[in-house]
C-alpha cells in the first residue's frame, strides 16, 4: 500500500471565524477554508475541530504530522494549556487538557499558540524583518499585541507577555472580559465599537463607521486610546518596527495615517521618534493560519523550516 504524503494542520480560531489550512513539508497549501466559529463548535471544540480536519485528509489521501492552533486567548508556556479565553464563547471543561483530547482524536502532536504571535511570525516572514526588533498592534475583536525579539515572539516568562489590550487605560466603570475593570479594550476595540454602534439606530452599516462618521468623539476617542496605547509600547521597547493590522484597521476609511500621526505625538525625542518605521500589516484574512502552519512544519516535519507560502484572499 503506498504510503500517504505528510502534511501539517493549522487552525486559527477566531470569536467569529475559524480559519484552517493544510501545508506540506515545502510549504505548498493543500487546502485553505473558512468557517464560522459557532457552527464548528456546535457539537464541542473536539469534535468539530477533528471533524474538519479529518474530512479534508480523507479527502486529499494525506496523513497530519501535526497541529498548531492559535487562539485569542492566554496561553500557557508549555504550549498545551489554554489560561484564558475572554473573546471565546468557550467553556472551562472544554479547555480542560484541550491539547490531549484533540491529539487522542487526530493521532498527532498539536501544540497552541496566541493568534497574534502567528500573525506577527507571518508579517515579520513576509517583511524579512526575522533579525529585528518588531512590534505589532493588530486592532480586531480585542486590541491583539505582539513581541519579536531575539529571532522570535517574545511570550514573557508565561507564556502572556504583551497584553496590551489588558492594560488599566479604559473606561473603569467597565469590566473586561478578561473580570477585570478598566482595560484599554472597553474603550478601543472590535468589541467596544460594536457596543457604541448598538446604542441606537445608524444610517450607515458598522463597517462603514469610519467613512460615514469619522470625526464622532467615540471614533476619534478610540483612535486616541490606541495611539496613546501603542506610543507607550513604542517608547518602552525601541523597536525597529511597528505593524500595524487588524480587521478594525482594515475596515473602509480606517485613518491609518492619523493614527500613525497621533502615536508619533507621544514618541520620547529625537529618540525613537526618528528611527521607528510604521508597516502595515498583511491583510489576508488566512495569514494566522499560514503562519501556524509555517510554524508546523518547523515542528513536525524534517525539513528545514521555509517562509510562508504566499498569502491566500478569503
Amino acid at each position: 500500500m503506498q504510503k500517504q504524503p505528510d502534511v501539517v494542520a493549522a487552525v486559527d480560531m477566531g470569536a467569529t471565524h475559524i480559519r484552517f489550512c493544510l501545508q506540506t513539508a515545502d510549504g505548498a497549501v493543500l487546502h485553505c477554508e473558512k468557517q464560522r466559529t459557532a457552527e464548528v463548535i456546535r457539537s464541542g471544540v473536539v469534535c468539530g475541530v477533528t471533524e474538519m480536519i479529518t474530512a479534508q485528509l480523507r479527502h486529499l489521501q494525506v496523513h497530519c504530522r501535526g497541529l498548531v492552533m492559535g487562539f485569542p486567548a492566554l496561553v500557557g508556556k508549555d504550549k498545551r494549556t489554554i489560561i484564558s479565553t475572554p473573546n471565546l464563547p468557550l467553556q472551562a471543561n472544554e479547555l480542560r487538557d484541550l491539547a490531549g483530547k484533540l491529539e487522542d482524536a487526530l493521532g498527532c502532536p498539536v501544540e497552541f499558540s496566541r493568534d497574534v504571535n502567528l500573525q506577527l511570525s507571518f508579517d515579520v516572514v513576509q517583511h524579512n524583518l526575522q533579525q529585528q526588533e518588531v512590534l505589532a498592534a493588530y486592532l480586531g475583536t480585542g486590541m491583539g499585541f505582539a513581541i519579536w525579539l531575539n529571532g522570535a515572539p517574545w511570550t514573557g516568562a508565561h507564556g502572556v507577555a504583551g497584553e496590551l489590550g489588558h492594560i488599566p487605560q479604559g473606561d473603569m466603570t467597565r469590566h473586561c472580559g478578561c473580570g477585570n475593570p478598566g482595560c484599554l479594550e472597553t474603550v478601543c476595540s472590535g468589541i467596544a465599537l460594536k457596543q457604541w454602534y448598538e446604542q441606537q439606530p445608524r444610517e450607515y452599516a458598522m463597517g462603514d463607521i469610519f467613512s460615514a462618521v469619522p470625526d464622532d468623539p467615540f471614533v476619534q476617542q478610540l483612535l486616541n486610546h490606541a495611539a496613546r496605547a501603542i506610543a507607550t509600547s513604542v517608547n518602552l521597547f525601541d523597536p525597529d518596527a511597528v505593524i500595524l493590522g487588524g480587521g478594525v484597521m482594515d475596515m473602509p476609511g480606517f485613518p491609518r495615517e492619523a493614527l500613525i500621526v497621533g502615536i508619533k505625538q507621544h514618541l520620547r525625542r529625537p529618540l525613537p521618534h526618528e528611527s521607528v518605521k510604521f508597516i502595515p500589516a498583511s491583510s489576508s484574512s488566512f495569514n494566522g493560519a499560514q503562519g501556524a502552519a509555517t510554524l508546523a512544519r518547523c515542528r513536525f516535519l524534517p525539513s528545514p523550516c521555509a517562509a510562508p507560502a504566499p498569502a491566500v484572499r478569503g
